[in-house]
């Protein structure tokens, strides 16, 4: 199949990870904007799926971020293929749950690879394209602000990435190229689930997983304000930072939200079992 190459657009967007859960959401929501839309993502039959779709509206550029060398490639080609690009969305992401021991020199590269070194290769390699009033948005997650327990590398490669945002931002605000990242908790989607079957962090359910559709909503209010960081829910920023500051206190707090977390897991597990019984 021949993805749809569409003409120049005043307003272009940039997606990885297109074909998730949230991936999928933020293209259409992008498209009611009136952008047009470059679709990322590594499922050649789910990005054949979503351009028949949408038709001329979104082209598909298909990479897997775990693979420099593929990287290289999709950044010569959106630049080969379109004078400007307006929004970078970096939506793509994994997680592999378990102890350090466990896990193996693949997962721990992928890990790193795909939420962090990916994500710096696809900015650097398109920030040519982007001219004033552009927009980066990170999709980073409360686990770059507050470590995960066997959740270690995730933890560090979106520690990282918030850093990278944020050096990024003063680099690249003198151009007025603005950089934002968004903090979301558990995300409702397939993702969280396969997450969970695998010894995910009970932290997720601190708070009921959010709808695609209020990070969506958040991530065109970034492009609209260019606040440099946005966090769902919006408390969540304003304990976690604080606690940062004295990384001691992690230990002493951490069984008080794993309590939580539990009593939300269960909460969150029986609407599972009402949702399907129906």
């Amino acid at each position: 199949m021949r993805f749809n190459f569409f003409k120049r657009s005043k307003k272009v967007a940039v997606i990885t990870g297109a074909t998730g859960g949230l991936g999928k959401d933020l293209v259409k929501r992008l498209l009611n904007e009136q952008y047009r839309v470059i679709m990322v993502a590594r499922n050649m039959k789910q990005l054949e799926q979503i351009s028949l779709q949408f038709g001329k509206e979104v082209t598909g550029c298909l990479c897997d971020i775990s693979h420099n060398n593929e990287i290289a490639y999709l950044c010569h080609d959106i630049r080969s293929r379109f004078g400007q690009i307006n929004v970078l969305i970096h939506s793509a992401g994994t997680i592999n749950p378990g102890s350090l021991d466990t896990q193996t020199d693949q997962m721990i590269t992928e890990q790193i690879q795909v939420n962090l070194t990916g994500a710096i290769l696809i900015t650097k390699g398109l920030l040519p394209l982007m001219k004033r009033n552009s927009s980066i948005i990170f999709i980073n997650s409360l686990g770059g602000l507050l470590p995960l327990k066997h959740s270690a590398l995730y933890s560090a490669s979106k520690f990282g990435l918030r850093g990278f945002a944020l050096a990024l931002s003063l680099e690249l605000r003198p151009k007025r190229i603005y950089v934002s990242s968004i903090f979301p908790g558990a995300i409702e989607t397939q993702m969280l689930h396969r997450e969970m079957k695998c010894g995910g962090s009970i932290l997720n359910f601190c708070s009921p997983p959010l709808s695609t559709e209020i990070v969506c909503d958040t991530v065109i209010k970034a492009i609209r304000q260019r606040k440099l960081e946005y966090f769902l829910p919006k408390w969540s920023g304003l304990q976690i930072k604080p606690l940062m500051m004295l990384p001691g206190l992690i230990r002493f707090i951490m069984p008080i939200l794993e309590k939580k977390g539990r009593k939300g897991q269960k909460t969150w597990k029986n609407q599972q079992i009402s949702s399907i019984s129906k």
